[in-house]
């Protein structure tokens, strides 16, 4: 076996002082300059008992962590889990099941996913945990989370704009799909190898299911009869079947876009020590190429434009329509989409509801208000340039203004739910322009 000790941080004072190295030079290294003291660990001064609170989430500032009940606790956005089990995810990359004729090869699909539920049920007994207590935890509900990435871009094959109501079906038939023959592989697992051990006590057995479109009978396009039949009969390999994790890194290595997430941009500067060469979404360049628009003059004012179609001249408005990045799409269709997927997934999803700049406070409550009232398990919303230093950044961001024209019944569910739509816009504007997201919003200062 191969171990690693990594010495880091206040250790590094600590190794200093204790141990040390023989090498003069490398103990020059282990200055009190770089060796703040580790955030993780406190001094727990006084403990006082008070009454029980429901809370679903917060934030130590700097920590970005908590402590509580002898815990040390992240927040995540996918993966709701009680004290000491684990996550065992695994995301299919959906773009790989468009066909050449621009179409969605379901038959695959479903056979990927019963063969990706076996793969991670497996995982579970092969993995080696870093404690007895949390493999104990982790075997007893046998939770797998099987999700997807590449979304954006099978949409830009498909030519389905993310946001159009045909977006929204196809969010819902995938993830009804993902989990129902998730599911089904699970039932035929608990027939070769058992039920997980609390099974017995769970809702399965009185025909219940851990996501809400089982309980609308309308959503339904399979069989969800047959499904809660056989757990009945047979039980069920894994308490929980399908969440959807943000993949940053892996759909990076797979080159499509991550998770559940609209693209970022279409086009940006990548900048290494041998110069710069633009980055180029794949379905973006095969439709410049079909239309002889491929050229480094059209990449830079697309890379310029914050990797945004919207709004340059050139770029025919078909293409338009269909290639929309991240900052095109209002905060309330990013919401949408999640509430699609949460309605067949059984854990949550890592979804970053992107808010442009200029967005005010009372956006934002609508933001929360809207996510709660339309059934999402967890919201992440993120206002450009609220940090000094972000994650994914293009060379000119986007404004923020709202150039597209997508027509959905967004905010029509909005209204029904409550939410005032007053002024979402940014300014008054009628009732049949607000619906087809008719007004070009500019800047609020």
């Amino acid at each position: 076996e191969y171990y690693e000790l990594v010495v880091s941080g206040y250790s590094c004072k600590l190794f200093k002082e204790i141990i040390g190295f023989e090498n003069s030079e490398k103990l020059e290294k282990l200055t009190l300059d770089n060796t703040k003291r580790d955030p993780t660990f406190v001094t727990v001064k006084s403990i006082i008992e008070v009454e029980e609170n429901e809370f679903y989430d917060f934030i130590v500032p700097e920590y970005n962590n908590y402590i509580a009940n002898g815990l040390i606790n992240h927040n995540c956005g996918e993966e709701p889990l009680y004290p000491y089990e684990s996550c065992n995810l695994g995301s299919m990359n959906i773009y790989a099941f468009v066909k050449e004729d621009n179409t969605f090869d379901w038959e695959s699909f479903r056979k990927s996913v019963k063969v990706a539920l076996r793969f991670l049920d497996n995982v579970i007994d092969v993995n080696k945990y870093p404690t007895k207590k949390i493999e104990e935890h982790t075997k007893r509900s046998r939770k797998v989370g099987l999700g997807f990435m590449g979304l954006s871009d099978a949409l830009f094959a498909l030519k389905i704009p993310y946001n159009s109501e045909d977006g929204f079906s196809f969010i819902r038939t995938l993830t009804e799909n993902l989990t129902y023959y998730a599911m089904e592989a699970s039932i035929e697992r608990a027939k070769e190898r058992g039920v997980f051990p609390l099974f017995h006590d769970s809702a399965y057995v009185d025909g219940e299911m851990p996501f809400e479109g089982f309980y609308h009978r309308e959503r339904w396009t399979l069989n969800w009869d047959k499904i809660a039949e056989n757990i009945k009969v047979h039980g069920i390999r894994n308490a929980e079947v399908t969440t959807v994790a943000p993949t940053g890194s892996i759909s990076m290595i797979f080159d499509v876009s991550s998770g559940i997430e609209p693209q970022f941009a279409l086009v940006y500067e990548k900048r290494v020590t041998v110069g710069k060469f633009f980055y180029v979404d794949i379905e973006f360049e095969k439709a410049l190429k079909e239309r002889g628009l491929y050229d480094d003059r059209i990449l830079k004012k697309v890379a310029d434009n914050g990797g945004s179609v919207q709004g340059i001249e050139e770029i025919p408005d078909d293409i338009k329509k269909v290639f929309l990045v991240a900052y095109d799409i209002p905060w309330w269709d990013h919401i949408r989409a999640q509430s699609e997927a949460q309605t067949w997934i059984c854990a949550s999803i890592s979804k970053t509801v992107n808010m442009p700049k200029w967005v005010t406070v009372e956006d934002i409550e609508k933001a929360y208000m809207f996510s709660y009232k339309i059934g999402l398990k967890s919201l992440t919303i993120y206002r450009d340039t609220s940090k000094s230093v972000q994650v994914l950044v293009t060379p000119s961001q986007r404004q923020g203004t709202y150039a597209t024209i997508t027509e959905n019944k967004t905010i029509e569910i909005m209204k029904n739910l409550g939410i005032d739509v007053t002024n979402i816009l940014g300014k008054k504007v009628s009732e049949e322009a607000l619906k087809k997201y008719s007004v070009v919003e500019e800047p609020r200062i």
